[in-house]
């Protein structure tokens, strides 16, 4: 008979606590969105674009209110439009009715959602048209995000279709660093519609030696899956030799067209395509509308302008299917 030996120790590595207020609550969501489903699955960063602070809203009898965030997020591979009411210490049934009156008073302020509009279709999200837009801002979603939710609010927030999310912070006492605690306390906010180029293979959607094309007024650039980064969330392509050289024929036109945040990026795209390396799906994107101006302004979101050689199918139409599947 075996005989083992266990020594087990008790040891408190840290404790969980609240903001300091919800404006340092709302910061850290402005800095960090990724962590309350508003970004792109396609980007490799989070994009603190897809955010806005403290929108005011007026009701019929000309009371006023303040939301603290308004969101684009990411759910089942589409978007939505997302209102946070932000709580430092617990939701309770008084703040439920909060952002139940932020959500009524939303659809009565056209002034509001046609601003809204603007800043979404500013994006320039390639899968957002004028009519999506027009189905967010008509749709918002509620969320409540504090570190402590009570049943009653539970209860009423989920008969009214409001969503929640639980976010504290964690300091460990062992280093002089933060973590962040988040879940989904109703409902499934923070879910992340993520695929990797392994899933198309494995649903047979694709092979992982398959081409995909990107072409802008008569120009086609070629790419395949890196194979070494089929599990990957972050997406990466190698580009053919003749996109390579393409690409690189107009290096001096794609810096004069760079921007300030684009360059944050685009050396290393650079560098990583001379040595016939991979680079992320947005990256690749970009260099194509840097270099040819077009299609997209927006690599954020890439999957629909990349289109599966054999079967002529867009990435993103793939996506869907592996999604459904």
């Amino acid at each position: 008979m075996e005989s083992q030996i266990w020594r087990v120790q008790t040891e408190k590595i840290g404790s969980l606590e609240a903001f300091s207020s919800e404006r340092d609550m709302e910061s850290f969501l402005m800095n960090n969105p990724a962590i309350v489903g508003c970004w792109d699955p396609d980007s490799d960063i989070p994009l603190p674009a897809l955010m806005r602070s403290q929108i005011c809203i007026k009701s019929e009898q000309g009371d006023i209110g303040r939301m603290d965030l308004v969101g684009l997020g990411v759910v089942d591979n589409t978007y939505e439009l997302r209102i946070f009411e932000l709580k430092v210490l617990d939701i309770d049934e008084a703040a439920v009715e909060q952002l139940k009156w932020y959500l009524e008073n939303w659809k009565k302020n056209k002034d509001v959602k046609e601003e809204t509009k603007h800043w979404i279709l500013a994006l320039k999200l390639n899968e957002i048209d004028e009519n999506l837009a027009n189905k967010l801002v008509d749709n918002p979603v509620g969320v409540l995000v504090a570190p402590k939710f009570q049943p009653e609010a539970i209860s009423k927030a989920v008969k009214l279709e409001i969503q929640g999310i639980r976010l504290a912070r964690f300091r460990s006492e062992a280093k002089s660093e933060y973590f962040v605690i988040v879940e989904n306390q109703i409902g499934k906010i923070i879910g992340k519609a993520q695929w990797s180029w392994s899933n198309l293979v494995k649903d047979s959607l694709i092979e992982s030696s398959d081409e995909f094309s990107i072409s802008y007024k008569g120009i086609k650039l070629l790419a395949k899956p890196d194979p070494k980064y089929l599990d990957y969330f972050h997406k990466k392509l190698i580009f053919s030799d003749e996109s390579i050289k393409k690409i690189l024929e107009r290096e001096k036109e794609i810096r004069e067209k760079a921007n300030k945040y684009d360059m944050k990026w685009l050396n290393k795209a650079l560098e990583s395509l001379k040595k016939n390396e991979s680079i992320v799906i947005s990256n690749a994107t970009g260099l194509c509308y840097l270099a040819f101006g077009g299609p997209t302004g927006s690599y954020w979101s890439p999957t629909g302008w990349w289109i599966h050689e054999k079967t002529e199918k867009s990435l993103y139409k793939l996506v869907d299917e592996s999604f459904k599947e």
